[in-house]
């Protein structure tokens, strides 16, 4: 039987990170405070906007290699400009709103469960504890 291969994880001082291809440095990165992140990503070319996820970079001081790997095959990254929150996804479990239409919310999903509506269950995630006024967690954008 053969190994499952592992997702790369980077070594670089003051955090860790998974990156994925590309041929520049990332356009974008925001801060996930509460999650002790920061995502990165392109913005894909098109009429459409879209975006895809670069990088990862987690905080040495509070994510370990393990916790990486854990997380990483329980979540995944969707990026969705306000014209699309009504699209399917994944459960959500973290939601960022875009601070402006240029850039999109970031939803932290879990992978492998139904999909419903991502402006519903970002509805539903507002009455739960430790968010804002706005139902989001905390955080800065860079």
């Amino acid at each position: 039987m053969s190994k499952k291969a592992r997702t790369p994880i980077v070594e670089y001082e003051g955090y860790l990170a998974i990156e994925l291809p590309g041929e520049r440095p990332p356009q974008e990165r925001d801060r996930l405070t509460d999650q002790a992140l920061v995502v990165a990503y392109d913005r894909l070319p098109g009429r459409r906007p879209r975006w895809r996820l670069r990088a990862l970079h987690f905080d040495r001081q509070e994510w370990t290699r393990s916790g990486i790997r854990t997380w990483w095959a329980a979540h995944e990254v969707r990026f969705l400009a306000p014209d699309q929150l009504d699209e399917p996804v994944p459960e959500i479990c973290r939601a960022y709103d875009a601070p402006d239409a240029a850039l999109p919310t970031i939803l932290l999903c879990h992978r492998n469960t139904p999909l419903s509506p991502a402006r519903q269950q970002m509805d539903e995630l507002k009455g739960r504890s430790g968010r804002d006024e706005t139902g989001n967690h905390p955080h800065r954008w860079l």
